[in-house]
């Protein structure tokens, strides 16, 4: 019998961020586990904004998001991240996206538009399918400015915890310290280290990498690209 899916239930959010002109986050808790989550608000170039992670908003907050633009897509990390993405689908009627890698397992909680690949082109946005792990998951290349600034978003593939937030199990599992793959992420879900670390060094050498935005942990914003470079060479 499937399981009834999560209904919209606001938990314990912060204020809105905006990062950039057509960039904004909103941090919360993760329900039932003392771990931040991060949602990042993406304004295309065609007015439409797209929801990297689902984290459900106070009213206020919602109404200023709904007047910035038109809701419409919301892409997961992968299957994992789905706690709240059927409500949060549900209640801004949106286009579901996910990794072909996860596409059955989240299509087992909501309905799903389509993989990365057909995420509709975009000026501003780019979807990058990661290489070398068994989820697929998605990183989002942010152009703001013009494409003088370029934002990277990740889901699990490279937190950056500090461990003063962590609670001791996870500071002992290795989640906090500098942008990193966490040891839990490499055990559990890499398949071909030596992909996954070159396309790293890929995205680290992209022009104008302004800011590194982890789902979960604090943001890089000074010296992004060698932070990466640094995380994929001791992957």
């Amino acid at each position: 019998m499937a399981k009834t899916p999560r209904p919209w239930i606001v938990t314990r959010h912060d204020p809105i961020q905006k990062i950039d002109d057509n960039l904004w986050t909103v941090d919360g808790d993760v329900p039932g586990l003392p771990i931040k989550r991060r949602m990042a608000i993406i304004k295309r170039a065609d007015g439409g904004l797209m929801f990297f992670n689902a984290v459900p908003l106070e009213d206020k907050a919602l109404e200023e998001v709904q007047s910035w633009g038109r809701p419409a897509l919301l892409v997961v990390p992968h299957h994992q991240h789905m706690i709240d993405g059927h409500a949060f689908r549900e209640k801004l009627g949106l286009k579901l996206y996910g990794s072909a890698e996860c596409a059955e397992n989240i299509k087992k909680r909501a309905e799903l538009a389509g993989t990365l690949d057909a995420i509709p082109a975009d000026d501003h946005v780019k979807v990058h399918a990661t290489q070398g792990n068994k989820l697929g998951e998605p990183v989002i290349e942010v152009r703001s400015g013009g494409g003088e600034r370029v934002s990277l978003l990740f889901g699990d593939l490279i937190q950056n915890n500090s461990s003063a937030s962590l609670s001791l199990p996870f500071r002992l599992m290795g989640f906090g310290g500098c942008p990193k793959v966490t040891p839990v992420f490499k055990l559990m879900f890499v398949k071909d280290k030596a992909r996954m670390k070159e396309q790293i060094a890929g995205l680290s050498e992209l022009n104008n990498l302004t800011r590194l935005m982890p789902s979960h942990g604090e943001l890089v914003s000074e010296g992004a690209a060698a932070a990466l470079k640094a995380a994929g060479a001791s992957a």
